[in-house]
């Protein structure tokens, strides 16, 4: 990690600006009056325009596809790079329509260098984790490092920091007056997934206030509604909001897109819906075109070893998809949600120079990736270098709030002799929503004492952000840990340190050492600690992702030692965190029944 000046950024930016010829020069190049800089020869092409392969060339001129056909020879000049790709197939740019790129642990340098050998030349962002903890100057950042990148990051403005006001404490506030600001920026694509649909349902002004300021600007507005259905789900989409990654089923899909939503089926690291709704939507016969893909959460170790939209595809056939219909919902279909699809999304004159060339539509192996009319992958390595980039200081020192709290303020109290009746958050493998368990624990001299055996077990959430201390404080089922505490501080969204254990000592261990390696996820044991860092804004890290995952795999072999009930426990500790997916979560604030949007207490008073 290296600093630069402000200038050194607006040089780079300049070198990585898109050259947009004119109308002029675009006609110029499309009669061939003008050299090719680049023509991919003897290629099939995939025509997401009417889902066909034509056998055909493709003539880029600057930063345009500016031919499509068998007449490429009128094009050649001089200094032209012709690419022999004779029985490989050519197809559009793969288009993220979701993702939060923090869950890669990756700087957005980092990631983009990840994803471009998968084909990935788009992905739409909502930063809302690194606002989340920096406020707008996080988006600003990130807004910065983006423009000197060779894909194109749509940058979405977050809607909710915090995701629900007044049940957690976020490092920052983005109110309605600001997301007015941030709507007449060009930078700004959109308004982040609306989380607070109760909200919104319930007509609050502030909510309103947000979603009416991206509608004048004829922004795009993402959304969240998981489970909402009938004239709630009806309402939700009348005030403008038409797409949705939470469908977790066939059924919500239909449902949702026969209401004219555009669904991003979600195949994260740990949402994983995708196999589960093709096999049996399928059944159902229906027009795919308002179908896209969405990762919304990727884990570095599932990057570097699966892919990324590639490794998606490749799923996408094995649960029976057509082949021309997936790269639809790849590429021309959320090129059609963004309102893009005169500039990505398909191979056509005029059109973004944003194309990759596979092996075949089975393997779906990416040999060249181009965006912006510019080779940037081809034979097995990137073709092009990348700057390093300066970062604040203060991105990594956002622990210094952090008290570590004594054991007495980590037990939970009760004046019930003996026994005592819990409410307790129910977790399950891949699954974002929780469900709402109760417990009856033993009382001893007034502290409410956790059943190890039976996998119920305490878990802390501490607030960062603030100087003021708040500690939420609940039981959880379903990590099944032996004789350790697990801690991080990715907890979405607010990004608070979260930790579950066995013991109230070995969780204020954890505690201590996240708060001195200034934010990571770490595994403790009477024997063993096992950190992963990640300094940047304490969810995030600034090495290379080989590093990264190397880390990551050093703590998923510790896990193998405390034998968790669940394939990634640090992801379902995550989202536990996260009070607008039903139906009991826990923060700072304390225990959150998401369906009666309130706080409530763990003990069950006695009838």
């Amino acid at each position: 990690m290296k600093c630069c000046s402000p200038n050194l950024f607006i040089l780079i930016s300049i070198l990585y600006t898109v050259k947009d010829m004119d109308t002029k020069k675009l006609i110029s190049a499309s009669l061939g009056e003008i050299d090719a800089d680049i023509i991919l020869r003897g290629g099939k092409i995939v025509n997401v325009y009417t889902r066909e392969i034509l056998e055909s060339d493709i003539v880029i001129a600057d930063d345009k596809i500016v031919h499509v056909g068998n007449q490429s020879k009128d094009f050649v000049g001089k200094n032209t790079v012709i690419k022999e790709i004779k029985g490989k197939f050519v197809c559009p740019g793969l288009i993220d329509s979701h993702i939060h790129i923090e869950s890669s642990m990756l700087t957005l340098t980092e990631f983009t260098k990840t994803v471009v050998p998968h084909g990935t030349t788009t992905a739409v962002i909502d930063p809302h984790e690194l606002v989340n903890i920096m406020g707008s100057s996080g988006l600003d950042l990130l807004i910065s490092e983006a423009s000197l990148l060779p894909i194109r990051y749509l940058i979405e403005a977050p809607s909710c920091v915090p995701s629900l006001p007044g049940f957690e404490t976020s490092g920052a506030i983005i109110d309605s007056n600001e997301i007015g600001k941030l709507m007449q920026k060009k930078e700004i694509f959109g308004l982040g997934e609306m989380m607070n649909y109760p909200g919104l349902l319930l007509r609050l002004d502030e909510v309103i206030r947000k979603v009416d300021s991206a509608k004048k600007m004829d922004k795009v507005i993402e959304g969240h509604a998981p489970l909402l259905k009938n004239k709630e789900l009806q309402a939700y989409i009348a005030a403008g909001i038409f797409s949705d990654h939470e469908a977790t089923t066939a059924e919500e899909v239909v449902e949702k897109l026969r209401l004219g939503m555009r669904i991003q089926i979600r195949e994260g690291s740990f949402a994983k819906d995708l196999e589960r709704i093709f096999s049996t939507l399928k059944d159902y016969s229906i027009d795919t075109r308002n179908i896209l893909i969405a990762s919304d959460d990727r884990n570095p170790s599932d990057l570097y070893e699966k892919g990324h939209l590639d490794y998606t595809y490749r799923l996408l056939i094995k649960s029976g998809v057509n082949p021309l219909e997936a790269i639809q919902m790849l590429t021309i279909n959320p090129a059609l949600h963004l309102k893009l699809q005169d500039e990505i999304g398909g191979i056509a004159p005029g059109k973004s120079a944003d194309v990759i060339v596979v092996d075949n539509l089975e393997n779906f192996n990416v040999l060249t990736t181009i965006a912006k009319g510019r080779i940037i992958y081809d034979n097995g390595e990137l073709a092009e270098s990348y700057r390093e980039i300066t970062y604040p200081a203060d991105i990594s020192n956002t622990l210094l709030n952090l008290e570590v709290p004594s054991k007495e303020e980590l037990i939970l109290r009760s004046s019930v002799q003996e026994r005592t009746h819990v409410r307790v958050i129910g977790i399950t493998d891949h699954s974002l929503i929780t469900e709402k368990l109760e417990a009856a624990l033993s009382v001893e001299n007034g502290s409410i004492i956790p059943d190890i055996d039976e996998d119920i077990l305490p878990v802390v959430v501490i607030n960062r952000h603030t100087t003021e201390k708040k500690i939420g404080r609940g039981f959880v089922s379903g990590f099944g840990i032996k004789n350790a505490a697990i801690a991080s501080t990715v907890v979405h969204d607010c990004h608070q340190l979260i930790c579950v254990g066995t013991d109230y000592d070995l969780i204020i261990d954890a505690i201590k050492i996240l708060k001195d390696s200034n934010g990571g996820q770490v595994i403790v044991t009477p024997d063993l600690i096992t950190l992963l860092p990640l300094e940047f804004a304490g969810i995030m890290s600034f090495s290379p992702i080989r590093e990264v995952v190397t880390q990551q795999q050093t703590l998923h072999k510790a896990l193998n030692l405390i034998k968790p009930k669940i394939k990634d426990p640090f992801m379902a500790l995550s989202f536990i965190a996260l009070p607008v997916i039903p139906h009991l979560k826990i923060t700072d604030h304390g225990l959150v029944d998401v369906d009666e949007l309130k706080i409530v207490d763990v003990e069950i008073a006695q009838k």
